[in-house]
């Protein structure tokens, strides 16, 4: 009687745990993502989703609809009616934008995420929009726990055959975080990685187990992040657009946009902006940014880590560089000879390895309604980067000739100053 009650008591706690564990060892899916699902998440903003690798799987195998990776942060999250994503949809290109960002994800993020979606990279097209605000001397990965997620370092752990630079960078690039150093088993084999030691077949068989075990906890909670940005800003949006698809059409009802958007400030910020975050502060803010850099960071090793990755899957990538809202800069004294050194500098990373699809529109902070705030490409800018987006896109595919400079992870490169002569004298 005694075993019999003791079974009563402890049975189901028993039976509960093997049915759960079993669960999470299943081999099928725990939940079906269906199209619409996936166009949802395709301008979600979902922590759940960057983080995660379900959805994405998802996304990027749907043979229905070429979905095509955009990274970038903030400025994705501008879905206005000239967005590309509203471009893709109205016009029924044969691609439509699956955005990857918003504010606080930077290179390292991205290189993590990159980890969870090798196939829709692999000899496949991206975008990949640049912020010179990434690249600020102090370390600014203030956002990276937000964004990190234990199933891309496994991830990116299951991908490495034989150790490259770029792996031990990003090693010790994990191990300066919290989120990973605190923990004994990520520590202890990135540590590894670091010390260029290869993983054991044990180390790969944890890393299996684990990959299992976090991959049905992602499907789980991927069913919870569900979106309305497609019926209630997509939709509508579309319905606005001209019915021609026609870069001189678009250009022209962008700037009627963005002359209505901008009507109660002197730069050209969307008017909702203004109000809400730049005009109580408006004295405060006069010369704010006279000390920003954007010259010398470690970013732009982490951004080489990104390139690294692109060049390992052959990924045909357009990069976007962003102006700043000159009106904007020149009210709070941004130097804007730095800003445009930072952007040789980033130009020359991209040439020198044979990234050659830029669309560089950094002088372009001060053509009218370019710019939605203070940072973030608004109305026409977005359709003059669908003048290099859409021709990218729409034809395809192109094989890739990438040389990989290792050098561009060193300290040197990140410290150093440009100039015209020793941009060109780097090696």
């Amino acid at each position: 009687m005694k075993k019999r009650g003791l079974w009563w008591v402890f049975g189901p706690v028993v039976v509960a745990f093997v049915l759960v564990f079993a669960l999470f060892l299943a081999p099928f899916s725990l939940n079906h993502i269906t199209h619409k699902d996936v166009r949802e998440a395709s301008v979600s903003f979902s922590k759940n989703t960057f983080k995660g690798e379900a959805v994405k799987t998802a996304a990027f195998s749907d043979h229905s609809k070429r979905y095509v990776p955009f990274f970038g942060s903030s400025e994705l999250l501008r879905l206005d009616t000239m967005h590309p994503s509203m471009l893709a949809a109205k016009y029924h290109r044969n691609y439509q934008p699956f955005l990857l960002g918003q504010a606080g994800t930077e290179s390292l993020t991205h290189y993590l995420g990159m980890q969870e979606m090798t196939p829709a990279l692999h000899k496949k097209q991206a975008v990949f929009v640049i912020s010179q605000q990434w690249f600020t001397k102090k370390d600014t990965k203030l956002f990276f726990p937000e964004f990190y997620s234990p199933l891309q370092t496994v991830d990116w752990l299951r991908n490495i055959n034989d150790i490259t630079p770029t792996d031990r960078f990003i090693a010790g690039r994990l191990l300066e975080q919290s989120q990973v150093k605190d923990n004994r088993f990520y520590a202890r084999l990135i540590t590894k990685i670091n010390d260029n030691q290869s993983l054991s077949r044990t180390d790969r068989n944890l890393l299996n187990l684990r990959h299992r075990t976090l991959l049905r906890e992602d499907q789980l909670f991927s069913s919870f992040s569900r979106s309305t940005n497609w019926s209630k800003r997509v939709t509508p949006a579309l319905k606005k657009l001209p019915s021609q698809d026609n870069s001189s059409v678009l250009l022209r009802e962008a700037t009627k946009i963005g002359e209505h958007e901008t009507t109660n400030n002197q730069f050209q910020i969307k008017n909702s902006f203004y109000s809400y975050r730049v005009k109580m502060r408006l004295k405060q803010l006069a010369d704010s940014q006279k000390t920003f850099d954007y010259r010398q960071s470690d970013e732009y090793a982490d951004f080489q880590a990104v390139l690294a990755e692109f060049a390992k899957q052959h990924t045909d990538v357009l990069f976007v560089i962003q102006p700043v809202n000159q009106r904007w800069a020149s009210y709070t004294g941004l130097n804007q000879d730095m800003y445009y050194q930072s952007v040789d500098k980033i130009k020359q990373q991209l040439t020198s390895q044979g990234f050659n699809n830029i669309a560089d529109f950094s002088h372009e902070g001060n053509t009218n309604y370019f710019m939605q705030d203070t940072i973030h490409m608004g109305w026409n800018g977005w359709v003059a980067a669908d003048r290099y987006i859409k021709p990218f896109l729409t034809n395809g595919y192109q094989s890739t000739n990438y040389h990989i400079n290792n050098n561009y992870l060193s300290h040197d490169w990140q410290n150093l100053r440009p100039t015209s002569d020793n941009l060109k004298q780097f090696k």
